[in-house]
């Protein structure tokens, strides 16, 4: 304790011994309140390389929304809102006109049966700017087993959602070139089955899209071919796939 907090309790108590009591039990009370920081600031420390982002809210689900209680550094760096801005305020200051109704629909269900929940949506920073956050929140429990607190852990993923829709626009460009290539081009199973024969092929053996999913490439190639072809797909570990320049061989 600071000097001149000592001097106030001692101007306050009745006595000496009265003031070395007051004096020992806020003591304590202060050496428990750092112990327990010391204990929140490793626990933060432990998991801080896990989450970006960590935040406690009460427990109630009722309008306008639990109020949280807890926020770590790395919510603050993640959405722009201090401390002292998101205490007491509820979560939905990160919602927008993006985020998805029904992931909160989905939300709110799970908390209000009391389980867990993960899942992402789009949510905004205070200075307006998006991010797609995924969260990963848990009831805490007292020694009773009752639910007191939500935690929710939360990361930013919103350069891994980007990469994502840059491989679907990849493989969709990709699956187009192979329909409009001049080659013939075949993708099948280990069974035979065809998943996919681009226009090329099927104008070859005049196939309609609909109709060639209906046979297996036993049934499109001579019979002379079928010993090399299966032998081809039995060493296939995956999908095999042929093109003209592959059957030139067989």
């Amino acid at each position: 304790m600071q000097k001149e907090d000592l001097k106030k309790l001692e101007k306050w108590s009745k006595d000496e011994q009265s003031f070395e009591k007051i004096k020992d039990f806020i003591g304590d009370l202060v050496d428990e309140r750092d112990q327990i920081q010391q204990n929140l600031d490793l626990l933060e420390s432990a998991i801080k390389s896990d989450y970006d982002s960590i935040l406690i809210t009460e427990l109630s689900l009722e309008a306008p929304g639990p109020r949280i209680v807890y926020v770590n550094d790395g919510f603050c760096e993640m959405t722009g809102y201090s401390k002292e801005e998101a205490i007491g305020k509820t979560p939905r200051i990160l919602q927008g006109p993006k985020t998805d109704r029904e992931v909160l629909e989905k939300l709110k269900r799970r908390l209000r049966e009391g389980q867990s929940f993960f899942g992402q949506a789009v949510h905004y920073r205070k200075d307006g700017s998006e991010f797609v956050n995924q969260w990963d929140i848990h009831p805490l429990t007292d020694e009773n087993g009752n639910i007191t607190h939500w935690v929710s852990y939360q990361h930013d993923i919103t350069k891994r959602k980007r990469a994502e829709e840059q491989l679907v626009d990849q493989k969709v460009e990709f699956d187009g070139l192979r329909e409009e290539s001049t080659r013939t081009v075949v993708d099948v199973d280990e069974q035979g089955n065809i998943g996919m024969a681009n226009q090329a092929l099927r104008e070859l053996i005049g196939y309609s899209k609909d109709e060639i999913k209906q046979v297996t490439v036993w049934d499109i190639f001579p019979d002379q071919y079928m010993s090399s072809l299966k032998s081809r797909c039995d060493e296939q570990d995956e999908d095999a796939y042929f093109d003209r320049e592959a059957f030139k061989g067989l």
